[in-house]
């Protein structure tokens, strides 16, 4: 057999994860699926992972490459991997791919989505999805001070992981093409007068640890009006962690969506202009 390149779309909830990617000694989602791959080879295979998620971050459109020998066809490794991987990961579907497809090296942005719960107790079924947020968000002051992350800038204030702290005098430019929250209706059950669910959407060429939750963080600083929308570019400015409010819990984030080229090229033109109007 010929050992082939394969992109994997697939999805997890982050709760019971320590990040995606392998460490020693912890559960990672790379280490559950080099761990269902090396049982179909029979042999060790390597996962390259298209995003990288912190601890109870979740996945609804992560992407991943390997290579592996396989004598049958996509639709049976999909079904094969699945019964081998644990219930918190779900795999969508396999792909065979030139060589030269990487996962991460790839692709060509990355958009993650953050939910938030406003009222008293979110429902039952979303309790790990959202951040339970009890006061009261400006949510166009937050729209508002959404666009100062618009463009190409320099994201040390919002990066954790020590790329942020006052010994971090490396640059960490990022480019952002699409910052902006929405309001959803919560439709999973029964919930109380006032309670509604705010989403950020934000989309970039690469993202740094923690980013997006902090960003969220500051954003919703000034949703509750402790500061103006125009403090988010005072931050960005800065380029100092100390600066920016600690990140917001994991578990309202999840990695919605990586393109890559050959995606936006299949994509049709109306969802094509959707994109570019958007971002």
């Amino acid at each position: 057999m010929v050992r082939q390149r394969y992109r994997l779309d697939f999805g997890y909830e982050g709760t019971a994860f320590s990040g995606s990617q392998r460490q020693p000694g912890l559960r990672t989602v790379q280490g559950v699926l080099e761990e269902a791959l090396a049982r179909l080879a029979g042999e060790p295979v390597r996962v390259a992972l298209a995003g990288r998620t912190d601890a109870g971050v979740h996945a609804v459109g992560q992407v991943a490459s390997f290579d592996l020998c396989w004598r049958y066809d996509e639709a049976t490794l999909v079904r094969a991997l699945q019964a081998w991987l644990p219930e918190d990961v779900v795999v969508y579907r396999v792909a065979r791919m030139p060589a030269g497809f990487h996962a991460r090296r790839g692709a060509v942005d990355r958009e993650y989505r953050y939910r938030i719960w406003q009222g008293e107790q979110p429902p039952l079924f979303l309790r790990r999805f959202v951040w339970r947020f009890a006061g009261l968000l400006d949510l166009r002051a937050m729209q508002e001070a959404a666009q100062f992350f618009l463009g190409s800038h320099d994201f040390r204030s919002f990066a954790g992981h020590g790329l942020g702290g006052p010994k971090a005098t490396t640059p960490r430019v990022r480019t952002i093409t699409m910052a902006e929250w929405h309001l959803l209706s919560p439709v999973v059950e029964p919930v109380g007068t006032g309670a509604q669910i705010v989403e950020f959407r934000v989309r970039a060429n690469g993202f740094l640890p923690q980013m997006v939750r902090t960003m969220v963080s500051a954003l919703v600083r000034v949703g509750t009006g402790a500061a103006e929308p125009s403090w988010i570019s005072e931050l960005l400015e800065r380029c100092d962690r100390r600066a920016a409010p600690p990140p917001a819990p994991p578990g309202g984030l999840v990695l919605w969506r990586v393109r890559y080229p050959e995606d936006i090229a299949l994509a049709t033109p109306a969802s094509r202009a959707d994109e570019e109007s958007r971002g």
